[in-house]
């Protein structure tokens, strides 16, 4: 994985253990800016906790490498 990558990493999961929801705007704000183009989102204005993890989780999962041999 790249290093930006896991820097993106580390900065999602600091987000989702954030508690204040204006702190996780913000963070989410942050995160939106320095992702490439194609994996930034149109964030809601009104947001919730939920909402925050749905798109952390959906950016998480673009950025991260795909794991092989998993099939059964």
């Amino acid at each position: 994985m790249l290093e930006n990558s896991k820097q993106l990493i580390r900065l999602i999961n600091g987000c989702r253990e954030e508690k204040d929801i204006g702190k996780r705007c913000q963070l989410l704000n942050y995160i939106n800016f320095i992702v490439p183009v194609e994996l930034r989102v149109s964030v809601p204005s009104i947001i919730s906790h939920d909402c925050i993890d749905q798109i952390l989780s959906s950016m998480e999962e673009k950025i991260s490498p795909p794991i092989y041999g998993l099939t059964y």
